[in-house]
């Protein structure tokens, strides 16, 4: 196996020339070019063109973009002899770069199916049966952690770039972006670096070190890496949250001014008790009463009168001045009355504060944004007032 050494500006020259030859050349040429795009890679030589990156001195120099450079220097890494030579290994010759990239994420043992002649659908084929023959077979540990590390829909993205890497850098990018990261489940911790992955097992003397190639045959056996949603292909579809539609509140009709006679209350020995804090007319504001309407009620003693004075849709409330700087801060935004008045959304209450019985003179004003009737733990007849500032 070769070595590389700092090559002097002659000799990049002289290898920018050798890739574009090469380029032209025969199909097994690509493991010679993507050695020689590691070799100007790993010395950082492109810097001496003011390049920043190897993609950036491949496009700009052979006409090559980020994915075609790094599927030849994955190719380089698997294919040649030794894994970083210029020579392509002898049971590889004559299948061609198309070939060769699509068995990057194949099973090694199906090497021997494979000739000159295999159809790149054909490799296809040989990979989703492979996988299909495995599904039914038990998760080694590993993989079992690496299921549990991407089952968070949060992880689909990470995985489908896991699937596009083109080289081993890319999947360090797509993994360890901080360059760093543990992973565990059960009794299995490991821990992956940019040089080695580190594999312990609690209660078992001894670590595991794993290369990323190593890690990648993993990934494809725990994931279907050759779908476009390795993900999806797993875990299924990601379930939509149905988000509850929130309860319309009818908008009741105006309800019309009732007429003296009308609104005069019937004597009855069933009167419903007088709820605390509700407001009473004939007790609270008897100056506000009609002549008539009070004779009866003095001689009924058991007429209750609405709790509210309705001016359009203004209502008037009693509040008691335990209650009072609460509402008024909006600390409590809500008030639970008797729904006779039929209160509609926009409707407007002023509470007067009240202290042993006797008005103290503070007022403030209410607008009614939701109304609550009907729920489970409600009274017949009763509701739920939210409240705002006007």
């Amino acid at each position: 196996m070769e070595e590389y050494h700092q090559i002097t500006l002659n000799e990049y020259i002289s290898i920018k020339e050798d890739i574009k030859r090469r380029l032209n050349h025969l199909a097994e040429s690509f493991v010679a070019i993507g050695y020689r795009l590691k070799q100007i890679r790993d010395t950082e030589a492109y810097r001496q063109d003011g390049y920043n990156t190897i993609y950036e001195f491949a496009e700009k120099e052979l006409g090559l973009t980020k994915s075609p450079t790094s599927r030849f220097m994955a190719i380089n890494d698997k294919y040649s002899v030794g894994g970083n030579s210029l020579e392509l290994r002898e049971e590889f010759i004559g299948l061609g770069k198309s070939r060769l990239s699509e068995m990057l994420t194949m099973d090694p043992e199906d090497y021997v199916l494979i000739t000159a002649q295999t159809s790149i659908k054909d490799i296809r084929e040989i990979k989703r049966m492979e996988k299909a023959a495995g599904e039914n077979e038990v998760l080694t540990k590993f993989q079992e952690v690496l299921r549990k590390e991407y089952a968070s829909k949060d992880r689909r993205k990470e995985l489908i770039e896991i699937a596009n890497a083109k080289c081993i850098d890319d999947l360090k990018a797509a993994v360890i972006p901080e360059g760093y990261r543990l992973m565990k489940k059960g009794v299995l911790v490991i821990k992956f670096e940019d040089e080695k992955i580190t594999v312990r097992t609690m209660g078992v003397s001894g670590v595991q070190e794993l290369t990323w190639s190593e890690i990648l045959n993993e990934y494809d056996q725990a994931f279907d890496l050759g779908t476009a949603d390795p993900w999806k292909a797993t875990y299924g579809e990601i379930e939509e949250e149905v988000k509850p539609e929130p309860k319309k509140v009818e908008k009741k009709p105006e309800s019309k001014k009732l007429t003296k006679a009308e609104s005069k209350p019937v004597a009855t020995s069933q009167q419903e008790e007088q709820i605390v804090g509700q407001t009473s007319i004939e007790k609270d504001f008897p100056e506000c009463l009609p002549e008539d309407l009070k004779v009866e009620i003095e001689q009924t003693n058991k007429v209750e009168v609405p709790e509210t004075v309705m001016d359009d849709r203004r209502h008037k409330l009693k509040l008691a001045k335990m209650f009072f700087n609460d509402m008024q801060t909006g600390r409590k935004p809500f008030d639970l009355q008797k729904n006779d008045r039929e209160y509609q959304l926009g409707d407007v209450i002023e509470y007067r504060e009240m202290d042993n019985g006797e008005p103290t003179g503070r007022v403030i004003e209410k607008e009614i944004t939701y109304i609550l009737e009907g729920f489970a733990g409600l009274k017949e007849d009763y509701c739920i007032l939210a409240l705002a500032d006007i």
